[in-house]
């Protein structure tokens, strides 16, 4: 039988942390559901205890590439070997709340015109500690919620939310296979912020929806991706970039917070490599773009730091 959702997950020598991940997933309470796990090179024996499960859980269908090819090229794979309608993804390190993602794909179903939906979720420390509910970051989404609970459509504003910031975790996220294939997948060639190009994409393609619940309790390692600055700065400039002329003809806010969010981005690596003088103008730049008290004050510690009244 065909199943309802298809949840992908990568991983590359993460056998430490995807029976954690799995177990979350294979926890569904759904019937007919599929994981499809793309084993991207792994030296750690992942190969070997996947093949093992698989063999326990039809459910489990294991995806061996030979090398490292990336986590978009990896994804673009159990995207093209999915049979569900809806796709889930999820990252090897991080945890669903099943309940609550069953709950989301009945939604799914119940509105098939949604081509997207993300959740709120909070990061997960190597201590075991939370941080706080990440959605509360973001205040132009959270004057667009002005408290609404559950499940929100996001209506004719996805492009200018989606454009202007991304507050997807792409662990969080559902979507209709059927359009992630027309928009094109992941861009493998972007290093990061290549699921944020693929999530603007899609919003040509249908509705999109965000959940206001806790659905996903997402791992922070100093070693990720999300730490290496200079390749976030790259491609943060190039999905801006291919965005911008559509922003401003459709939602000039939102061409002005990206703008704001790459000069946040250009600041901190400027700062990281000594370059002083760039992080001010780009934390001016910043401020300029998006005016808060917080980005002025960043501009100010900038300032000092040239004039050599506060340390580098």
């Amino acid at each position: 039988m065909t199943p309802r959702l298809s949840v992908i997950i990568p991983s590359r020598n993460g056998l430490d942390t995807l029976p954690r991940a799995l177990d979350s997933v294979l926890a569904l309470p759904i019937d007919r559901f599929e994981v499809i796990v793309i084993d991207d090179g792994s030296t750690d024996g992942t190969g070997e205890w996947l093949a093992a499960l698989a063999a326990r859980d039809p459910r489990v269908i294991p995806l061996r590439r030979d090398s490292n090819h990336g986590v978009s090229a990896a994804r673009n794979a159990g995207i093209a070997a999915a049979r569900a309608p809806v796709i889930g993804f999820l990252d090897a390190d991080d945890i669903w709340t099943p309940e609550r993602i069953a709950a989301r794909l009945e939604w799914h179903e119940a509105h098939p015109a949604t081509v997207l939906s993300f959740s709120d979720y909070q990061t997960l420390l190597p201590d075991g500690t939370l941080q706080a509910r990440y959605l509360a970051y973001w205040p132009r989404y959270q004057r667009f919620l002005a408290g609404r609970p559950g499940m929100v459509p996001l209506g004719p504003a996805a492009f200018g939310l989606l454009s202007g910031e991304n507050p997807v975790c792409t662990s969080s996220v559902l979507a209709s296979r059927a359009a992630i294939l027309a928009a094109g997948g992941f861009d493998a060639g972007l290093r990061q912020a290549e699921d944020w190009d693929l999530w603007i994409r899609l919003c040509e393609h249908g509705d999109v929806a965000a959940s206001t619940e806790v659905e996903l309790l997402h791992a922070d390692r100093p070693g990720s991706l999300s730490h290496k600055v200079a390749e976030r700065v790259a491609s943060l400039r190039e999905v801006v970039r291919r965005h911008r002329a559509k922003a401003w003809r459709r939602a000039p806010a939102a061409a002005l917070a990206a703008a704001c969010m790459l000069e946040q981005a250009e600041a901190e690596l400027a700062h990281k490599e000594g370059r002083h003088t760039s992080a001010f103008l780009h934390s001016a730049a910043a401020a300029l773009y998006g005016p808060s008290r917080r980005l002025a004050r960043d501009a100010a510690r900038a300032a000092l730091v040239i004039v050599g009244l506060k340390p580098a």
